[in-house]
């Protein structure tokens, strides 16, 4: 009975160690190498994840099959990409919930087309490049959808945006659903901006979301990197010149090219997300536009398996950071 009594005892000793020592390893958060998201590396370079009592290690990783896998495989806690991205890799069955949403893009993504292209109408039957599964080709989606259009109305060369926006420059292409510096190129080929993310705020945004495991068992470890998130939003408010020069050189980045993506997107304060990520009992906008997306993606054929706004948002770690 004594030796049950202590193996039984070694078993949960070590069980509560290894949870432990779970509980308590950096969130580690994937992302690509992107201005939006230099308040989450401002919040590190500042020390603003460890004062508020979580310990973050920002790993940058540009290729998204490869960072969804990490996700499906423990090997990452969280992710920091688009919604459409999340729609496009299907976050319901990766099982990860958004939690926190860091930028807006107003300008960033666009369609670039030729100067006889008038209207998002003209764009039937004409030949425009586009990546699937891209933020750029979900706001092409989106604008079709509101001319009453879809992807079948148009021409669709596949390939990457910035490829597309090279080859409409080029004059390979009557459009190009893209992002800059082609969108600044298009007048140089006689073209112009046919629309942007400018005209439709918050459509394009970029979220931070967790595996469920993840927030499940470290609810106070997420709710404090959304904390840090909006100090490092008001650090930025208040210094800007010393909060940019900070972002950028953890980016890697020159500053005047910083300061000037700045331009085509917009941080995202609390109000902002308590509009957008929402509460338990009202939906954010996030959910009419993942709703959306899931509509399209569907029928794209991009999107092979069921997928439901409601599951793949998580309001609570922000309503605990706000202490709602």
């Amino acid at each position: 009975m004594r030796k049950l009594l202590a193996s039984t005892l070694i078993a949960v000793f070590c069980f509560s160690a290894s949870l432990s020592a779970a509980e308590n390893k950096p969130l580690g958060v994937g992302m690509t190498t992107w201005v939006g998201y230099g308040l989450l590396h401002l919040a590190n370079e500042k020390g603003l994840f460890k004062k508020n009592g979580v310990d973050v290690s920002l790993i940058t990783v540009q290729d998204k099959p490869s960072t969804a896998a990490a996700i499906a495989t423990g090997r990452l806690d969280g992710w920091a990409t688009t919604v459409d991205t999340f729609i496009f890799y299907n976050a319901q069955k990766l099982g990860i919930k958004q939690v926190l949403a860091v930028d807006f893009s107003k300008g960033g993504e666009g369609i670039v087309a030729a100067s006889d292209i008038k209207t998002v109408g003209n764009l039937k039957g004409r030949t425009i490049g586009a990546e699937e599964g891209s933020s750029t080709y979900f706001f092409l989606l989106n604008l079709l959808a509101d001319n009453g259009m879809t992807i079948k109305d148009v021409k669709l060369q596949s390939m990457r945006a910035g490829d597309a926006g090279a080859a409409f420059a080029a004059e390979r292409l009557d459009a190009a659903a893209t992002w800059d510096p082609w969108l600044s190129k298009a007048k140089e080929r006689g073209g112009h901006i046919l629309a942007s993310s400018a005209d439709k705020p918050g459509l394009i945004v970029d979220t931070v979301a967790f595996r469920s495991d993840v927030i499940e068992k470290r609810p106070q470890d997420v709710a404090n990197f959304i904390k840090a998130y909006f100090e490092a939003y008001d650090y930025w408010k208040s210094s800007p010149d010393e909060a940019n020069a900070t972002m950028a050189k953890a980016l890697g980045i020159k500053e005047d090219e910083f300061r000037t993506s700045l331009a085509g997107l917009e941080f995202l304060s609390r109000e902002q997300n308590e509009k957008y990520i929402g509460s338990v009992s009202t939906p954010g906008e996030i959910a009419g536009v993942t709703q959306r997306g899931v509509e399209f993606y569907t029928q794209a054929g991009l999107l092979k398996e069921a997928l439901q706004a409601s599951n793949v948002v998580d309001p609570n770690p922000l309503a605990s950071a706000l202490g709602r």
